[in-house]
């Protein structure tokens, strides 16, 4: 293992599933202004108390449940081998962006179920045991690859566990790499340090 894999393992551990931004309800009945330092409501003259709301159609399921995006780094995968059942470790790390749909599923503490769908900038380590290749590779070359992912983020208080899955487009070696457009699966553990 070179400098160059420590260093993107490192990274990418350091940064893990990071916390997702979340969007906020203002309620459409209030709106606020500032008198010195107390927030006070304005009310029209015929004012009038809202309407109950009613849930014509809507499940439980999709009650708490809101649009969620951020950051998401994946430093190493998982990928099955076929010709022997058993599975081979990579350090191929993906940074990239998602936007998912997140559940909230405590009233009391921060729980969150999240998932996301995510597409990002993977950096693949190309050597003569992974492609095709009719090169004399001295060390592992580096290709860009484009990644797409989905899977579950649990997120319980300041703690994230991630299981993710998806398929890897490497960009110059294409087809002759061994695991190009082929299932891959990771996880992830993230602590929210400013949270």
């Amino acid at each position: 293992m070179n400098l160059q894999n420590i260093i993107q393992i490192t990274f990418g551990l350091m940064l893990g599933v990071s916390q997702p931004a979340y969007s906020q309800e203002i309620p459409c009945n209030q709106v606020g202004a500032e008198q010195g330092s107390a927030m006070v409501e304005l009310e029209a003259e015929d004012s009038k108390p809202p309407a109950k709301r009613t849930h014509r159609g809507k499940s439980k399921l999709w009650k708490d449940t809101q649009l969620t995006g951020g950051q998401l780094t994946l430093p190493f995968k998982i990928r099955p081998k076929a010709e022997t059942n058993s599975f081979r470790l990579t350090t191929d790390v993906t940074v990239g962006a998602f936007v998912g749909l997140t559940k909230r599923l405590s009233t009391k503490n921060e729980y969150r179920l999240i998932v996301p769908l995510a597409a990002g900038l993977t950096f693949i380590n190309i050597n003569d045991g992974n492609t095709s290749l009719d090169l004399a590779l001295q060390e592992a070359e580096v290709v860009p690859g484009l990644t797409w992912s989905t899977g579950i983020i649990l997120e319980l208080d300041k703690y994230s566990l991630g299981l993710m899955f998806g398929k890897d487009y490497a960009s110059e070696v294409g087809n002759q790499w061994n695991y190009h457009r082929k299932i891959w699966w990771s996880f992830g553990i993230g602590f929210a340090f400013f949270h």
